[in-house]
């Protein structure tokens, strides 16, 4: 497993090359993003994220009303 550097002003945005994952194990929620590693042209770095049960179910309950508020602004051109 490599090393994530975080460099310039928070917050760090992470633009994900495909779509993100989740899986299970136990009551941990592991969200694993593909980032384009700058340092090597045409390649990514897998970012895996481990979320208590109550930290994903916080997440997914702000995504929906997050999700609704960009359709609608989408829908505007905004």
């Amino acid at each position: 497993m490599g090393t994530v550097i975080f460099q310039g002003e928070q917050p760090f945005e992470l633009v994900p090359q495909t779509a993100p994952t989740a899986r299970s194990e136990g009551e941990i929620v592991f969200v694993t993003l593909c980032i384009p590693d700058p340092r090597i042209p045409q390649s990514v770095a897998l970012v895996q994220l481990p979320l208590s049960l109550q930290h994903a179910e916080q997440l997914a309950a702000q995504l929906q009303p997050a999700i609704r508020m960009a359709q609608v602004s989408s829908r505007k051109g905004n």
